[in-house]
């Protein structure tokens, strides 16, 4: 299942630059969904974060899961609630193609990762509440 960037914006009523994700690739309704990112070098937040080494800031990643996680229920009102166990491991550049990997574990709970390639550059365990 492949829906586009138009399609999540649709879905999440969510305007860039906080529309982070640009292709789900894989979709298992209520119990995984696998999205990609790619990094521009364009994106707005590098022109601050920072003017001589661009990283993707880390509130972002953790941003990206919870929008994967919004369309994989496919409740766009969710609340993330609690990060638990957020870790960073690699820097986010531009240039950079970005696996999103979201896992329920259960109702309003799931484990995240963000990888570049094979690596694990954030991983969180995410917990929500609805409105």
């Amino acid at each position: 299942m492949s829906i586009n960037a138009a399609e999540i914006q649709s879905k999440l009523d969510c305007q860039p630059p906080l529309m982070l994700l640009d292709q789900v690739t894989a979709l298992d309704k209520d119990n995984q969904i696998i999205v990609q990112k790619s990094v521009s070098a364009n994106e707005i937040y590098f022109q601050g974060h920072f003017p001589d080494n661009p990283v993707m800031p880390g509130v972002l990643l953790i941003e990206s899961m919870v929008e994967a996680t919004k369309l994989m229920w496919d409740e766009p009102d969710l609340i993330l609630t609690q990060v638990k166990r957020g870790r960073f491991r690699e820097m986010v550049k531009p240039g950079m193609q970005l696996t999103i990997k979201v896992t329920a574990k259960e109702k309003y709970s799931c484990q995240a990762e963000v990888l570049i390639a094979d690596k694990k550059a954030c991983t969180a365990d995410l917990s929500f509440r609805t409105e």
